[in-house]
């Protein structure tokens, strides 16, 4: 089941940003992801009972929004709950009347086991690619475009 973020859900959240180290790095990073959950801004998987799963929205402006943090317990990986928290996050930036939803990742050029893991996925919900760009020293960053709800193409929410 998603439903909204609540903040008695935080350290359940940093559990799980840790548990995923091939991802999100080291526990001050995991913290930031953490302290970043907002009520207004982020949806919770619950399954049995539990937080299993999370995703949070960064609004960039008015109309522009970017998918800042994502995570599923590695127990959980692949049962549909990445799929069920993007529509929960595409129909919350439809509702807000953005135009332009997307995610940034590490591009193919970076071999990096967590990543590749998760490629797959970003592809499937990316309308197109958006823009690469070099960060992190040599690493290259790939932006995703995840919708443009202005032409209510949404591929996975209800138009």
């Amino acid at each position: 089941m998603i439903e909204p973020y609540k903040k008695n859900y935080k350290a359940r959240c940093y559990e799980i940003f840790n548990e995923l180290d091939g991802w999100f790095g080291s526990e001050e990073i995991n913290s930031d992801y953490a302290n970043q959950l907002s009520d207004d801004s982020t949806f919770v998987a619950i399954v049995d009972g539990r937080v299993e799963g999370v995703i949070s929205i960064d609004w960039h402006f008015e109309t522009t929004a970017e998918i800042y943090s994502m995570a599923i317990s590695q127990k959980n990986h692949h049962k549909g709950i990445g799929k069920q928290l993007m529509v929960a996050a595409e129909k919350l930036a439809k509702e807000k009347k953005c135009e332009f939803l997307h995610v940034k990742t590490l591009g193919d050029e970076v071999p990096h086991p967590g990543y590749k893991k998760t490629r797959p996925f970003t592809k499937l919900l990316a309308s197109r690619d958006y823009f690469r760009q070099k960060t992190f020293g040599t690493a290259c960053q790939l932006c995703y475009m995840l919708n443009q709800s202005n032409t209510n193409n949404y591929r996975h929410g209800d138009s």
